[in-house]
C-alpha cells in the first residue's frame, strides 16, 4: 500500500511544469501515526536568483503561529500562573477593555480592531515598525470601540494572539522567543525553529515571499520589492505572537509529534485547546468552509487551533497561515492520525488544491486533477496596457468561451481595475476594465458602485450618479455607495 502511496504522489509531483509557478512553489511533507510517507521541495525559495527551494529551507509559518503562542499558555495555565478566566486587564492594568479575558483572545472572539488599528500611526509616520510592544499604548489612543461585546461573536484577529504574547513575556519574565525555545522548541527536538525579528541587524535566510506584482505584470516579484504591500509587509510585519516562527516541515513534524504524544501539554490541556468555542448564546461557532482544506466540511475554532469534521475523513485540527506571496498550511487527521505540512511562497490558487490530494492519496484516493486554468482577466489586462482596448477585447472575445482552459473573475477584473486606477493612475484603463466588468455581470452591485468611483475620479459627474444608483438599486444595503451618491449630489 505504502508504495503505491508514494508511486501515485511522486507521478503527481513530477506532472508539476517547472514553468508553473501557480502549481506548487514550496515543500509538502505527508505522515502516517508521525512517520513520513513522503516529503517534497519544489520550485525556488527566490525566484530571481534562482536559489532552489529544499527540505530544509525555513519558511514563516504566518498564523500558524498562532498554536505556538496557544500552547505557551496553556503550559502557563497548567502551572497555576493565570487562568483562562482571568481578564487581561489584570495583568496589564493600562488595557483599556476591562471585559476581555484570555479565552477571549484565544478563540478570536474579543471584538478587537485588528491592523486597521495602525493605519492613522503609519499614514502620520510612514516608516513606523508596529513592534508588540507599542499594541496597547495604540489602543489606548485610538479610542475605538469594540466590534462586538466580548464572547458575543468570532471575528479573526491577530492583534489579540500579539497581546498574548506580551503575556507570555510578562508571567515568565523571559523574551517570548526564549519561552518558545526552552518550552517547546528545545522538548520538540525543533533545532531548526526560530522566532524572526525583522527589527534586528541579523536576518536569518528564508524564503522570499513572491506575487504577481499587479495584474497588469505577468511575472512573479519579490513582496518586498513592491510598495502595494509596504503596510503588511514592512509596517505591519514585526509583531510576534499570532505570526513570524519560522520552521522547516521536518521541524513541524516534530511539533506535531510532541503535541499529540502530550510532551508540552498534558491530555487533558491538549483536549481544552481541541474543544469548540461556545459564544456567550451557547452555540458553537461553526463556519461551513475549512481554512485551505477543499471538499465538504466544516470548520470552528479551539484555542489557537483550527478545527475540522470533514465526511468520510472524521476531525482534524491545525491551521493555516497567510501573507502575501506566503501561503502555509499545518493538519492533523484526530481519527487517523495524519499530518499534514504544506508551505508555497507565492500563495498559488492551487495551494488548497495540492493539500486536499495530500489528504485523498493517503486516504488512498486517487487524486483530482487540479483547475490549472489561466486568468482571464490577467490576459485582457496585461493586453490592454501592452497593446490597447481592441487587442484586450479581442483576445478576451476569442478566449471566453474556452472555459476549459480559462476562467473569468468579477472579483478579479475589479481588482485589476483599482490597481490601474489607484496604483499605475491609469484612470483610462481602469475605466475599460470597470466597464467590461459591469457588462459581464451586471447583476453585480458592485461593478456599478466601482465604475461609477471611477467615472468620479474622471470627472464625469452624471454618469458617476447614474452607476451609483444603478448599484443602490440592485443593492439597497450599499451604505458605502450611499454615502459617495450623497457626496457627488452635493457637489
Amino acid at each position: 500500500m505504502k508504495s503505491i502511496l508514494i508511486t501515485t504522489l511522486l507521478s503527481f509531483c513530477l506532472s508539476l511544469s517547472a514553468q508553473d509557478f501557480q502549481l506548487l512553489n514550496g515543500n509538502i511533507l505527508m505522515a502516517q501515526k508521525g512517520k513520513v510517507v513522503h516529503s517534497l521541495s519544489y520550485g525556488y525559495a527566490d525566484m530571481p536568483s534562482r536559489t532552489p527551494n529544499t527540505l530544509a529551507t525555513p519558511f514563516n509559518l504566518a498564523s500558524i503561529s498562532k498554536t505556538f503562542t496557544a500552547t505557551a499558555i496553556l503550559q502557563l495555565m497548567e502551572k497555576g500562573k493565570l487562568k483562562l478566566d482571568d481578564t487581561f486587564q489584570q495583568y496589564f492594568p493600562n488595557f483599556p477593555y476591562p471585559d476581555i479575558t484570555i479565552k477571549h483572545l484565544l478563540t478570536h472572539t474579543s471584538g478587537l480592531p485588528d491592523l486597521e488599528l495602525f493605519e492613522p500611526l503609519i499614514k502620520q509616520y510612514p516608516d513606523t515598525i508596529v513592534t508588540s510592544h507599542i499594541l496597547i499604548d495604540q489602543l489606548q489612543a485610538a479610542h475605538r470601540p469594540l466590534a462586538f461585546n466580548p464572547g458575543e461573536e468570532f471575528r479573526y484577529c491577530n492583534n489579540g494572539f500579539v497581546l498574548l504574547g506580551l503575556l507570555v513575556e510578562l508571567i515568565s519574565h523571559e523574551p517570548f522567543d526564549i519561552y518558545l525555545t526552552k518550552h517547546i522548541f528545545n522538548p520538540a527536538h525543533m533545532y531548526e525553529t526560530f522566532v524572526y525579528d525583522p527589527t534586528q541587524n541579523k536576518l536569518p535566510t528564508q524564503v522570499t515571499k513572491h506575487v504577481y506584482e499587479s495584474f497588469a505584470i505577468d511575472t512573479l516579484s519579490r513582496v518586498g520589492d513592491s510598495k502595494r504591500y509596504r503596510y503588511t509587509d514592512y509596517n505591519n510585519d514585526a509583531a510576534i505572537g499570532a505570526s513570524n516562527i519560522v520552521t522547516t516541515v521536518n521541524d513541524m513534524l516534530l511539533f506535531d509529534k510532541a503535541f499529540f504524544r502530550y510532551k508540552l501539554l498534558s491530555p487533558a490541556a491538549v483536549q481544552l485547546a481541541l474543544t469548540p468555542v461556545k459564544l456567550k448564546n451557547g452555540t458553537i461557532h461553526s463556519e461551513k468552509v475549512m481554512d485551505t482544506m477543499q471538499g465538504e466540511g466544516t470548520g470552528s475554532y479551539g484555542l489557537g487551533w483550527e478545527l475540522f469534521n470533514q465526511p468520510g475523513y472524521g476531525k482534524g485540527a491545525g491551521h493555516g497561515g497567510f501573507k502575501f506571496g506566503l501561503a502555509t498550511f499545518y493538519y492533523h487527521n484526530l481519527d487517523k492520525n495524519q499530518t499534514i505540512i504544506a508551505f508555497d511562497n507565492t500563495a498559488a490558487p492551487s495551494f488548497g488544491a495540492i493539500v486536499t490530494n495530500a489528504l485523498h492519496m493517503l486516504n488512498n484516493e486517487a487524486p483530482k486533477k487540479i483547475d490549472d486554468k489561466k486568468s482571464l482577466a490577467r490576459i485582457y489586462v496585461t493586453t490592454l496596457v501592452k497593446d490597447g482596448a481592441d487587442a484586450a477585447a479581442t483576445q478576451l472575445t476569442l478566449l471566453k468561451t474556452d472555459t476549459a482552459h480559462y476562467y473569468l473573475s468579477e472579483w478579479e477584473l475589479n481588482k485589476a481595475g483599482y490597481e490601474q486606477l489607484y496604483d499605475y493612475y491609469r484612470i483610462d484603463a481602469a475605466l475599460e476594465i470597470f466597464k467590461l466588468n459591469c457588462l459581464l455581470f451586471p447583476h453585480s452591485f458592485n461593478t456599478y458602485d466601482s465604475y461609477g468611483e471611477a467615472l468620479n475620479k474622471a470627472g464625469k459627474r452624471n454618469e458617476a450618479i447614474a452607476l451609483y444608483e444603478r448599484s443602490i438599486q440592485i443593492n439597497p444595503n450599499n451604505e458605502d455607495g450611499m454615502r459617495e451618491l450623497k457626496k457627488i449630489k452635493a457637489r
